[in-house]
């Protein structure tokens, strides 16, 4: 008499295998997450700096000069990280260039803010060349995301040129 015997169940090695797939679809989703979030963050500072470009052209029309001075301002005072931190709009100081200005944000922000303008005298000496002779402004956004204090998402923009330029974008 034969009998056939059937097998039921998975073996070790199957189930490996869709431990292993598991495992990677769960990494892909993880950093797929990651970029989504970063990329919502990062927004912000496009926005806000294209709002300060967008301001600062008004303020210069008005006045004949960009609003700030060779020091640079910053608001809010500390730089963010891993949290957003009210914009406080109402507590930045009158001297301040950010109060100046007039920009203000909706609520809560994921960066710190520097504004600095003049005439042929910029500060540091990469600027030099882009200001020389002419008005300038220029502006930056800083975010720790991490929380480490070391890596920061940075992005600048200036009178010199349109584009906004960015460095540790998914810090």
């Amino acid at each position: 008499m034969n009998r056939k015997t059937t097998r039921k169940g998975f073996t070790i090695i199957e189930l490996m295998i869709v431990v292993t797939i598991m495992g990677v679809l769960s990494l892909l989703a993880v950093v797929g997450y990651r970029k989504f979030t970063y990329k919502a963050r990062n927004s912000e500072a496009y926005q806000m700096l294209g709002a300060v470009r967008a301001a600062q052209e008004t303020y210069f029309q008005a006045f004949g000069q960009y609003c700030g001075s060779a020091d640079v301002d910053e608001w809010p005072a500390d730089v963010p990280f891993q949290a957003k931190i009210n914009w406080d709009a109402a507590n930045i100081p009158d001297d301040n260039a950010w109060s100046q200005l007039g920009l203000k944000s909706p609520g809560q922000v994921w960066f710190q803010y520097r504004l600095s303008a003049g005439l042929d005298n910029a500060p540091g000496d990469q600027f030099k060349a882009e200001f020389q002779n002419k008005p300038w402004f220029w502006a930056q956004a800083v975010g720790d995301f991490n929380g480490d204090n070391a890596k920061f998402s940075t992005f600048e923009v200036t009178s010199a040129k349109p584009e906004v330029w960015s460095s540790g974008e998914n810090n």
